[in-house]
């Protein structure tokens, strides 16, 4: 195939040629037969007609009629019923009822014998020959109308599968497939939009590839200078002795910085491409224990008590993205409450959602706040005294909105902030 249009406006002249043709063709032949049929009936009558006045018995059906007049006096008819004139004596042709049926009569008058002749013919032939005439020519238009409809719908159909097949190619295309797209027949108003596609797809490969180098190289290179430079300043600062306390902001500042690059770097991981290639059962009570052994040593020093409520529930997920998102939760929740605080974390089924919640007895963020605390690099007004790279919440909020899960922020019943995850119950496994 060339063109979308060239081969439309073909099968569709060609369908419409093909029809109409055949319609007439059939309609003639039809009117062709009815016609004769009709024909030879009448042809049949004028014999009988004749006969008749040759001396034969006038006929009982009536399907023509004739009479000769003569001075008034009935010379010559076909019926011996009919004893009336079938017309009035004037040449020309006139409508009558008689015998019970409307005639057509012809009436003529011949000077040689002075003599009127009528002949009538029933009115009714010339409808049903005209009835006959016009549904034997309509019918087959008629008929051909559902074929021509099948066959448009075929033409049509196989000549926009080329564009119905990259439309269906696209739907099914994942967010990390930037293959190029090949159809089966490639007309010519879609070669423009598929090398645009193609063109773009590899460009977008190509950008995302380099995103992912530059993210994940950059936060490794970052990682070691910086742990150098945390275990230097700790070198300087015992070395200093008292004096190395004028040091312990630069080590806050390293230590803020190397927190940053750490998020990071897990920003870059938590990819929608990551997520769906590596996609399993994960047990969401297992992996809050998991966190929560991980972080204990970081919470016992703040003297603070942690809990873990609920059931085990499994979710159809990455097990590095549900331990991501509880661990940043805990840590937000330890980092920004004071010794001796309270942390809950729960996990609920309810009728509609699962609901995963880290509540704190800190002292919460200001509704005011909460919007733009999930942004990133963005950080509530009493947290700017407690390192932290403004990245933590923005992490949780993209691993939900890979789950399709709403992230909500909201007063803890122990008195600080409570962050709920719901999830929708078809992860649910």
């Amino acid at each position: 195939m060339t063109s979308i249009r060239r081969f439309l406006i073909l099968t569709l002249t060609s369908a419409l040629v093909l029809i109409v043709f055949s319609a007439a063709l059939h309609g003639y032949r039809a009117t062709i037969g009815i016609s004769t049929t009709l024909l030879d009936n009448e042809l049949t009558a004028l014999s009988s007609a004749v006969a008749s006045f040759n001396g034969g018995s006038p006929g009982k059906d009536h399907a023509l009629l004739f009479q000769i007049w003569q001075d008034d006096k009935l010379i010559k008819s076909s019926s011996k019923v009919l004893k009336a004139p079938l017309s009035d004596f004037k040449d020309g042709f006139s409508e009558k009822n008689a015998l019970g049926t409307r005639w057509r009569v012809h009436t003529s008058y011949v000077k040689d014998d002075g003599s009127w002749y009528m002949v009538a013919q029933p009115l009714s032939n010339r409808f049903t020959l005209a009835d006959a005439l016009t549904v034997a020519s309509i019918t087959p238009f008629i008929v051909s109308v559902p074929l021509l409809v099948v066959i448009l719908f075929l033409g049509i159909t196989w000549g926009l599968a080329p564009l119905k097949q990259l439309s269906r190619k696209l739907a099914k295309r994942t967010g990390n497939n930037f293959s190029t797209i090949a159809l089966d027949r490639e007309p010519s108003e879609l070669k423009p939009v598929v090398s645009t596609l193609n063109s773009m797809f590899s460009r977008l490969s190509a950008a995302f590839e380099r995103e992912q180098q530059f993210a994940s190289n950059a936060a490794h290179e970052l990682r070691t200078p910086l742990s150098v430079m945390k275990i230097n300043i700790h070198n300087i600062a015992e070395e200093l002795g008292d004096s190395g306390k004028l040091l312990e902001t630069l080590q806050r500042d390293t230590d803020r910085m190397i927190d940053a690059v750490n998020q990071f770097l897990l920003l870059t991981r938590t990819s929608p491409e990551t997520f769906v290639e590596q996609k399993e059962a994960v047990n969401l009570h297992f992996v809050a224990q998991e966190v929560i052994s991980d972080l204990y040593g970081k919470i016992e020093t703040k003297q603070q008590e942690i809990s873990l409520e609920g059931d085990e529930i499994w979710l159809n997920s990455v097990h590095f993205m549900l331990y991501t998102l509880l661990q940043n939760l805990i840590t937000n929740a330890s980092n920004y409450s004071p010794e001796g605080a309270q942390i809950v974390v729960r996990i609920e089924q309810l009728a509609s959602n699962v609901v995963l919640s880290v509540a704190d007895s800190g002292p919460g963020i200001p509704i005011s706040e909460r919007a733009s605390v999930l942004k990133r690099f963005n950080r509530a007004a009493q947290a700017k005294t407690t390192t932290g790279s403004g990245l933590g919440l923005a992490i949780v909020l993209q691993i939900a909105a890979l789950h399709n899960a709403n992230v909500v922020l909201d007063d803890a019943k122990i008195g600080g902030l409570e962050v709920k995850v719901e999830f929708e119950n078809e992860l649910l496994l």
